[in-house]
């Protein structure tokens, strides 16, 4: 049976000279889903990316992101849509099968580094989305790797999918719109990408709890303490690190070292302080002891970028750092002297590793301490102020 389009046939072309129609590709199977999808992804994503800072305590990022805003998204929106606008333009009305999976990549890349997007505020680093909602606690060292990933991956799948946009050809007529080889793959990528991103958020909770402090211990051993204990644990670290430091005080001078200065500031901050970033990438609460003392004259000769100097400190363990300045040593430890030329006043100081220990319960059990601790006092090498 010979097709008559009826409308050449009234305007007096015989019907057997004439083409069939050919029915236009019609939206199918993932390939049109994608299709109808991706406006919507191209702009809902960086909207999320913009404002995912309010759904939390949002930080300076979050300010940062709220004036870009009427820049970045419609920026990141039409580069989203560029490779459709490609398609589009060629004839093609649902999303070529190379392409499917690329999408899904990309857009999962997008919520991946999203929820990991690590924000600061005046206190410091702030809590992520994904850490917001997570049981458990997860490294944030992890979950950098997971946004420095999912950044790479996003950027790199959207030129993949721009450069398949331009190599694609014109859709030919009665090409199949469903089904074969590279639908499975998108099927696939739909499911898996955010399967694999759930295994690694897994992943990297386990080895978070396997972070040791520098006691070796792990979060939930000291968090399994009474308080008083933790309170113990963290005098008996103290003492610790001033006994380093008093062994490289005794080599300087026997006494005159003080903690305040003649306006009653610290030499070097108070002795007890949290320190997130020493905390081995964790979000768990730890501490860090930061003391330091002062000679008001330096003794006659000593030099600390003398030669001879890092000979005596290497004689009790210190190795010059890898910073260009200051010592380490085995146990984590950091010394650093303060000698400056044509000042007489010499200061020293030390940073300890850090221990787990939320510094608010452990300060409630040890006592406020004095204000004028130390105030116009002087301490032999061997001396120092009590934690409480």
């Amino acid at each position: 049976m010979v097709f008559q389009n009826p409308d050449a046939v009234a305007a007096g072309a015989p019907p057997w000279h004439l083409p069939a129609p050919q029915p236009r590709p019609t939206s199918g199977g993932i390939r049109g889903f994608t299709w109808a999808l991706w406006p919507w992804m191209s702009w809902v994503l960086p909207v999320f990316f913009a404002f995912h800072g309010f759904l939390g305590g949002g930080g300076w990022g979050t300010l940062l992101l709220l004036f870009a805003s009427p820049i970045f998204i419609p920026a990141m929106g039409l580069l989203g849509m560029l490779p459709r606008f490609i398609l589009r333009k060629r004839g093609h009305r649902t999303a070529p099968g190379p392409i499917v999976w690329l999408l899904f990549v990309n857009w999962w890349a997008w919520v991946a580094f999203t929820i990991t997007m690590q924000d600061a505020g005046d206190s410091g680093p702030m809590e992520t989305m994904l850490g917001g909602v997570l049981p458990a606690r997860l490294s944030s060292g992890f979950e950098q790797g997971i946004f420095l990933g999912a950044v790479a991956i996003a950027c790199l799948s959207w030129l993949a999918i721009l450069f398949v946009a331009i190599a694609q050809p014109q859709p030919r007529p009665g090409m199949p719109t469903r089904g074969g080889a590279w639908d499975a793959v998108s099927w696939n990528a739909a499911f898996l990408v955010p399967a694999l991103l759930v295994g690694a958020v897994a992943l990297g909770v386990q080895v978070t709890a396997l972070e040791t402090d520098a006691a070796g211990d792990t979060v939930s051993q000291v968090e399994a303490l009474p308080i008083a204990a933790q309170a113990d644990r963290a005098e008996a670290n103290y003492t610790l690190t001033q006994q380093k430091l008093s062994e490289v005080r005794e080599l300087i001078a026997d006494d005159g070292w003080s903690v305040r200065d003649e306006n009653g500031g610290w030499v070097r901050g108070p002795a007890f302080a949290s320190s997130y970033g020493s905390c081995g990438g964790s979000d768990a609460e730890c501490y860090v002891f930061e003391v330091g003392f002062a000679l008001e004259k330096a003794p006659a000769g000593f030099d600390s970028y003398d030669e001879a100097w890092n000979s005596r400190l290497s004689e009790l363990g210190w190795t010059a750092s890898e910073r260009g300045y200051g010592w380490t040593d085995a146990d984590g430890f950091t010394l650093e002297i303060d000698q400056r030329q044509n000042v007489d006043r010499l200061v020293v100081a030390i940073e300890s590793p850090s221990w787990w220990g939320d510094t608010y319960d452990i300060r409630q059990e040890l006592g406020e301490a004095d204000e004028d601790l130390g105030l116009g006092l002087t301490y032999r090498f061997d001396e120092w102020p009590p934690l409480r």
